[in-house]
């Protein structure tokens, strides 16, 4: 008999599983190579854009005028502040060099920064005004805002848009990809007058803001996260990894902003240049000063309130200053003392001021009233104090009456005066200085 010996060949088949490379969001040094470390990189917890996790400094003024009538035209800007990613993205800070998202070196093209208005909400970036390019309904009635990334130049919409990250944006060690604090945008808000009124949720006579909802958000997007937030998505619907992934939300709740609504003024006419003669050191060593006089005229609707009190729903009180607009002069002023108890300016000082050789020291301008009375200076609109020793003056007070109808006409004349400031070596050089003049709710 013939044996048939069968030999039974058995194969195994392995298939190797695809290794999927997802991106990871960092809160710890324990993600980060000792090469990441080195280089200076670093991490710790984060929040993410939580409704309330905005930060609280972003240096819109704490007081907004509105007027109740038509007397303030829609489409005007009624405060614009750019905010910095790293220091006011969220509640607590970033670092510049603070990683947030890690992934792998593959997954370099295909890392992204998302953003979008907060498109679910008819308050907050649901819908667009009227009367004014891409801005959307605020929760005030009247108040219209918009949202321009600062790095793309492009306004924020209800759909989100990208901007891709690249090697500039992160640092790698050759294994992974770390995306610190440093590759994401700033933003530019503006708050606009609209007439559009189809949504809104307060028309209070003032109204610090405390709806919660942010007006836009920063998403990062890379493989794993975010999945169905693309380019064109409506943020309505699509809004994967909230609030976690999400690194930004730009929000005035909290912010100590108030609203206030009434009859109100604004700046009508006022000279572009104030030029101050020259005058030598000597003779400002000698309490010799150099004047110019100048006039500012403000319009005011019937029944404005001149008051430096604090506006309640009963009464709106407008306030008149000048604004030293230039930080750097602001700084070198506050270094110097030229303040009140208050935290307002008693000099205007070069926008340069002690930064360059061909700047004037030791000199700087004081403005005063048509009486003779030295007038102190707004430092900020974000936070100031009140009254004359924050800067502010009831209107009546330093200027007057010139017309009136269904508007009234006030002007005011001013003084500024180069002088030589007490205790300070006065060195030659040019004076160039800025003044903003503000009348405002209080």
């Amino acid at each position: 008999m013939k044996l048939v010996n069968t030999l039974f060949i058995v194969a195994s088949v392995f298939l190797a599983k695809e290794s999927i490379a997802n991106c990871i969001r960092v809160t710890s040094t324990s993600s980060l190579s000792s090469d990441a470390i080195a280089a200076g990189y670093t991490a710790s917890s984060w929040t993410g854009a939580s409704d309330t996790a905005n930060s609280k400094n972003i240096g819109i003024p704490s007081v907004i005028s509105l007027s109740s009538g038509t007397f303030q035209d829609a489409g005007t800007l009624l405060a614009s502040s750019t905010l910095d990613f790293i220091s006011q993205a969220l509640s607590t800070p970033f670092t510049a060099q603070q990683v947030l998202f890690r992934c792998a070196v593959a997954d370099a093209d295909s890392i992204y920064e998302m953003y979008a208005t907060n498109g679910d909400n008819a308050y907050s970036g649901m819908y667009t005004v009227g009367d004014i390019d891409n801005a959307y309904y605020s929760y005030v009635k009247n108040v219209a805002f918009r949202l321009t990334n600062t790095k793309t130049g492009n306004y924020y919409t209800r759909y989100w848009q990208s901007r891709k990250l690249t090697a500039d944006d992160w640092y790698s060690d050759g294994t992974y990809i770390y995306v610190p604090a440093s590759a994401f945008s700033g933003v530019t808000i503006e708050l606009f007058r609209t007439e559009s009124i189809s949504y809104y949720g307060n028309t209070a006579n003032t109204y610090s803001y405390g709806y919660s909802q942010p007006f836009g958000y920063i998403d990062f997007k890379g493989p794993g996260v975010s999945a169905n937030i693309t380019d064109g998505a409506d943020s309505a619907n699509h809004y994967d990894g909230f609030y976690a992934y999400w690194p930004a939300g730009w929000s005035l709740y909290n912010t100590g902003t108030t609203f206030v609504r009434g009859a109100m003024c604004k700046v009508n006419d006022y000279p572009s240049v104030v030029t101050i003669p020259s005058i030598s050191v000597p003779l400002l060593a000698s309490g010799t000063t150099s004047q110019a006089n100048f006039t500012v005229s403000i319009e005011c609707e019937s029944g404005a309130v001149s008051s430096t009190a604090t506006s309640t729903t009963r009464s709106a009180n407008v306030s008149m200053g000048f604004l030293v607009n230039n930080p750097t002069a602001v700084s070198a002023a506050q270094s110097l003392g030229l303040t009140t108890s208050s935290g307002g300016l008693t000099w205007l000082l070069d926008d340069d001021y002690g930064t360059l050789d061909s700047i004037a020291s030791g000199v700087g301008i004081r403005i005063y009233s048509s009486n003779g009375t030295a007038l102190n200076l707004l430092p900020s609109l974000s936070s100031f104090g009140t009254g004359n020793p924050g800067g502010w003056y009831a209107f009546g007070d330093i200027t007057s009456l010139q017309s009136s109808g269904t508007t009234n006409i006030y002007s005011g004349e001013f003084i500024a005066s180069l002088e030589a400031i007490s205790g300070q070596t006065i060195t030659a050089g040019s004076v160039n200085a800025q003044l903003q003049v503000v009348v405002s709710f209080q």
